[in-house]
């Protein structure tokens, strides 16, 4: 699937010259300024818990003072670990429980520039993906509230990097008499792939898309290339795929029991555990802790299985690629009575509103680099287009199969990878460097228009509502 396209890696950053360091470090550097500037600006406003923030935030809040949820946990505990971490550090307010996703989201524009760099093998196409993250507006929204997604979305990049850098690594030793054993095994970062794909099943079981997308562009890369015959093709993919049950399944599994460690060790303050040690002194044994455990997450599988889309935001998956159901999250205004009882959260005659809607500048053009994406992969076996349609397409196509809505903001792990195809796109036609400046400016004037409906800026309320162009986001 994956053709041996790419060239090997150019320097320690992949791309970055060693006799220019001001460009190594000073474009990261500057991508994760402006990542944090954008998330962190006002973090603490709206100063109050919004949509999902009621229940992560406040779950995040028992794991700093109980170790473990006082209610029934609809996902893995990863994720509200990021958030109490933040509350433990600064309180149990606003900032405190947002600043932990805040620096998640940052450090995922850092990581989609080093992916990049790994791809393009040039700062600036690298550089421009992970602007264009860094102002993508479902990026910057969910980055800002006390929710998972983000720091799902951190894991699965950082999956991806860590399978860049396996590749580079294995093709870097390989020849072509090369043994099974070493495709089995991969290199280091394959191990360190399976680590960051634990903690991404461990945020979100949506996490499970990634791994399977990691699988695929492991077998790829083990098998492409090499001018193998048809058996000895079929025993070296046999290979992988065994080698990648060590280091692509069990070691998530591993890192996902293990960080439900809180939980074991709070097993009796534990909504299953409190159900099932009953009234008085609680003296399971470990093995009834697990199973416990276990039927928990049966319990989760049900609830998730059964669950009702009635939420007015819900929407099919089909039109997530076109953003034709944003979430409006957040909603204020001031009335004559709340101005009189001096309650208002905004000036009177103002609205301010928060929706996770993505950047049209972003989300829109990569509608035409899809089709040139899959065109590249399959008929003229570009790697670098493949290596970024795989995980693009599994972290939705599945939706599609589950056959029922869901929300838009399931798509945030995706967004790295649509700038990277967008990015790619650019690359292929005839003046580059070109359209990538218009690409640029065009993003960046968009942020500046959106800013208010993502940032909850308050606007007048006829000036707010030009910045919902269809009908559906309203």
């Amino acid at each position: 699937m994956i053709a041996a396209a790419e060239q090997p890696a150019q320097g320690a950053a992949g791309g970055a010259s060693g006799r220019r360091p001001l460009l190594s470090w000073g474009v990261p550097l500057a991508l994760l300024c402006l990542a944090a500037v954008v998330r962190l600006w006002d973090l603490g406003d709206p100063d109050r818990l919004f949509f999902d923030e009621k229940y992560y935030a406040v779950d995040a809040q028992d794991y700093v003072t109980r170790g473990v949820e006082e209610n029934k946990p609809a996902h893995p505990p990863l994720g509200k670990w990021v958030i109490a971490l933040g509350i433990q550090l600064f309180g149990n307010t606003p900032f405190g429980w947002r600043i932990g996703v805040a620096v998640v989201g940052s450090l995922t524009v850092l990581l989609v520039h080093l992916c990049g760099l790994r791809l393009f093998r040039r700062t600036a196409p690298a550089a421009l993906a992970a602007t264009l993250v860094a102002l993508d507006g479902l990026s910057v929204t969910t980055s800002r509230m006390a929710m998972l997604d983000a720091t799902l979305a951190l894991c699965v990049v950082l999956a991806f990097w860590l399978v860049l850098l396996d590749r580079d690594a294995r093709r870097a030793g390989r020849d072509a008499d090369e043994p099974l054993g070493p495709s089995a095994v991969g290199s280091r970062y394959r191990w360190l792939a399976g680590l960051a794909l634990g903690l991404a099943v461990s945020t979100k079981w949506a996490g499970l898309l990634a791994v399977a997308a990691v699988g695929l562009l492991v077998l790829g890369t083990e098998l492409a290339g090499r001018g193998e015959g048809a058996r000895r093709t079929l025993t070296r993919g046999l290979a992988v795929a065994g080698g990648a049950v060590l280091s692509l399944l069990v070691v998530p599994a591993a890192v996902y029991l293990a960080s439900f460690a809180g939980w074991f060790a709070s097993y009796e303050d534990s909504y299953a555990g409190a159900r099932a040690c009953g009234p008085g002194a609680c003296s399971a044994s470990p093995a009834e802790r697990l199973d416990t455990w276990g039927a928990s997450q049966l319990d989760l599988v049900r609830m998730h299985r059964e669950l009702e889309a009635t939420h007015p935001y819900r929407s099919d998956p089909l039109g997530w690629i076109w953003m034709e159901r944003p979430v409006l999250v957040y909603a204020e205004s001031c009335t004559a009575e709340q101005q009189a009882a001096g309650e208002c959260e905004v000036p009177r005659g103002t609205v301010a509103r928060i929706t996770l809607v993505g950047n049209p500048a972003l989300w829109w053009p990569a509608l035409l680099a899809y089709p040139v994406l899959l065109w590249r992969a399959l008929v003229r076996r570009d790697g670098v287009a493949a290596s970024i349609a795989v995980p693009l397409l599994l972290l939705w196509l599945p939706w599609l199969a589950a056959g029922k809505p869901g929300y838009f903001f399931y798509l945030v792990p995706a967004v790295p990878f649509i700038a990277l195809a967008l990015v790619r796109a650019v690359q292929l036609t005839p003046r580059p460097r070109l359209v990538g400046g218009v690409l640029l400016g065009l993003n960046v004037a968009a942020f500046a228009f959106f800013a208010p409906i993502w940032l909850g800026i308050p606007l007048d309320r006829d000036l707010l509502d030009l910045r919902y162009w269809l009908p559906s986001w309203r």
